[in-house]
């Protein structure tokens, strides 16, 4: 029997103008859903440009712009699309990330699966903020926001958690949890070769000698960008001629380091060899990755970790952060090297060590590359159909 799915997401690669992790995910994973047999309908909420065309996998598409809607209005707009898609359908599983609160409401009974990415209790939790540290003006919708997805989590028939890192912090921030399933993410491994190959490097790109070092994810301190300047500034005293390249989002100015703040942390000498590329879409992110001689993924906490994974299925050497989503797919000396988080000098000295050792960091690299095929979209989407599955039985809820 055809299973009809409804999915909703802020992002999605394809459709929306910022894609991050789990719009790249999304982006692979339901047509591998659909190559399966199920119907999937995707309801898209973005906060800028979209494009709402014929989409690969997708029964049908809708895109809703929240940008210049209040705060507010905008978290509790989403929730009701959501609610108003379930009730004009008939589904047998709703899949949603517990980002904003999605389904939070939608009836008791519904075939809800949370799929557990990043809340924003745990991003902030991650990033060292407290609400005290928000604009007075903000905070409603802050706590608003913590409440629709803390609803959502607890009224779901079943969670998947994108790895046991992510189920653990989880249950430590709200309590015991419905039914849960551990599903990694999964990225489209042939496009992203394919990509690489043709290596087209991102607009201002450094066209200089010497090494590249790239650091990957928005410019922000759970995302260890911070660490990440304080390592290049210990390199760029052994390896004269490095270069520092972000490719990333920026973070909000009220809470993150501005660039000009995060240059001052590095020898003046050293600040002109440090390049932001800002936010790098598409396959120019692949062209990035394949053109640098190590990656670094210094992540405070990660859910998962995409962009490793990414890196790995190109087979350009990584260094990652321990303690975290990364443990689950990375072992340190063999397909990478991996370092406490929040430690500027072991994620220099792990930098070093690649780029001093190139023909051992090689053989890392090798070695990642021929094991991330199970993390293609068809081998994820087996088994989250199966997980989802057995969530469903164990909730007694029938497709």
């Amino acid at each position: 029997m055809t299973e009809r799915w409804l999915v909703a997401t802020t992002e999605y690669a394809g459709v929306t103008a910022y894609t991050g992790g789990i719009g790249r995910h999304y982006g692979a994973l339901l047509p591998a859903l659909a190559a399966q047999g199920a119907e999937v309908d995707l309801v898209v909420f973005a906060d800028g440009p979209a494009e709402a065309r014929a989409t690969p996998g997708i029964r049908r598409l809708f895109v809703q712009r929240t940008d210049g809607m209040p705060r507010l209005a905008a978290l509790l707009h989403r929730a009701v699309v959501v609610r108003r898609a379930y009730r004009r359908g008939a589904y047998d599983r709703v899949f949603l990330p517990e980002w904003m609160g999605l389904g939070s409401l939608l009836p008791p009974g519904a075939p809800l699966v949370t799929n557990l990415a990043t809340g924003i209790r745990l991003a902030n939790e991650v990033s060292g903020l407290r609400l005290a540290d928000f604009p007075a003006w903000s905070r409603p919708a802050v706590r608003l926001q913590e409440s629709l997805e803390a609803r959502q989590v607890r009224r779901s028939a079943g969670v998947v958690a994108i790895s046991r890192a992510m189920a653990e912090r989880s249950e430590r921030i709200w309590g015991r949890l419905p039914a849960l399933e551990v599903v990694r993410n999964c990225i489209d491994v042939a496009a992203i070769r394919r990509a690489a190959d043709r290596a087209v490097r991102p607009r201002g790109w450094p066209d200089v000698d010497g090494p590249i070092v790239l650091f990957l994810g928005r410019a922000e301190r759970r995302k260890g960008v911070v660490d990440g300047i304080d390592a290049f500034a210990r390199i760029a005293q052994r390896h004269p001629t490095a270069r520092l390249v972000l490719a990333g989002a920026g973070g909000d100015d009220r809470f993150e380091p501005s660039r000009t703040a995060l240059l001052e942390r590095v020898p003046r000498a050293s600040r002109s060899r440090v390049t932001f590329l800002g936010h790098v879409a598409d396959d120019d992110l692949y062209g990035a990755i394949a053109s640098a001689d190590v990656v670094m993924c210094p992540s405070r906490w990660e859910g998962f970790g995409n962009a490793a994974v990414e890196v790995k299925a190109v087979g350009v050497p990584l260094v990652v952060t321990s303690g975290s989503g990364f443990d689950d797919f990375c072992v340190d000396g063999v397909d990478c090297l991996m370092v406490p988080p929040r430690d500027p000098g072991a994620l220099a000295a792990a930098v070093l060590r690649t780029l001093d050792d190139p023909d051992g960091a090689l053989a890392r690299a090798r070695r990642a590359a021929a094991e991330v095929a199970r993390f293609a979209p068809s081998p994820v989407a087996v088994d989250l159909t199966a997980a989802v599955d057995r969530l469903m039985r164990g909730a007694g809820v029938r497709a």
